[in-house]
């Protein structure tokens, strides 16, 4: 009797790279970001920090 393929992630390998890349790569942006908010402050600096962490926080802590 042959197993059937049971899937155990629910999405596709390439998303999860995807995920991955993306939360190693917002922490130094972060940084950067928070570097020029505090030295050049502008509400388009606020809302691209702002962005970034909920980005980092939604793909490296698993929340999507």
């Amino acid at each position: 009797m042959s197993r059937k393929y049971f899937r155990k992630t629910r999405f596709p390998g390439w998303f999860i790279t995807l995920k991955q890349t993306i939360g190693q790569l917002t922490a130094p942006l972060i940084v950067f970001q928070l570097l020029r908010t505090i030295l050049f402050p502008s509400a388009v600096d606020f809302i691209i920090l702002l962005t970034l962490v909920i980005l980092h926080v939604c793909f490296a802590y698993d929340v999507l």
